[in-house]
């Protein structure tokens, strides 16, 4: 007869095989712009050509229409095990210093080595699953200071929470009060 698991062991077991399902969000380094409405926009499943066909079209679109009010831009917004996340948003000025996107799509494309280099978000994927060290983006500053200590330099960038943290081997940028980029100290240089 089979022993019963102790609760804590069996559900340790499965959350590892099942693997975390954490949606990492990607901060989109836009200076005062907020984007509005991810959660009622429309989700919708894609196939990694369908996915890389509406990016190309969209990145053509808004170099057309960059200037314009109402321009549409493609961001990545985050990923998990399985998917990753798309938006598209439409630009408004507005009366807010930067604007405010409207997010008026979502797409989820499973994931995949190839396609994410195919999409152009294996680096910034790699810098939260595999980071640099025991530094992985999506880090807070109290965390990225716990392991590396204090940096050489810290270096404001303008907007609040945007910052580097210059260490002799590695510069981590801060976006919207967090780890975002784990770069060469040589790349963030003013």
């Amino acid at each position: 007869m089979l022993k019963r698991l102790p609760a804590a062991l069996a559900f340790a077991l499965c959350a590892c095989a099942s693997g975390s399902g954490r949606m990492h969000e990607i901060p989109k380094g836009l200076v005062h712009v907020t984007f509005r409405g991810f959660e009622s926009a429309p989700r919708e499943t894609l196939s990694g050509r369908e996915a890389i066909d509406l990016q190309n079209k969209a990145r053509e679109e808004m170099q057309r229409t960059i200037r314009d009010d109402g321009h549409v831009a493609w961001f990545f917004h985050g990923f998990d095990d399985d998917d990753l996340v798309f938006i598209l948003a439409r630009w408004d000025p507005g009366e807010r210093i930067g604007g405010t996107h409207e997010v008026f799509a979502r797409y989820y494309v499973s994931r995949g080595r190839r396609l994410e280099r195919l999409l152009g978000v294996a680096d910034e994927i790699a810098e939260y699953e595999k980071g640099v060290g025991k530094v992985h983006a999506g880090m807070s500053l109290a965390d990225v200071e716990a392991v590396r200590g204090k940096p050489e330099r810290l270096v404001e960038l303008g907007p609040v929470g945007a910052f580097d943290l210059i260490y002799p081997d590695l510069c981590v940028r801060f976006l919207e009060g967090r780890a975002a980029h784990l770069w060469s100290p040589e790349r963030c240089q003013p």
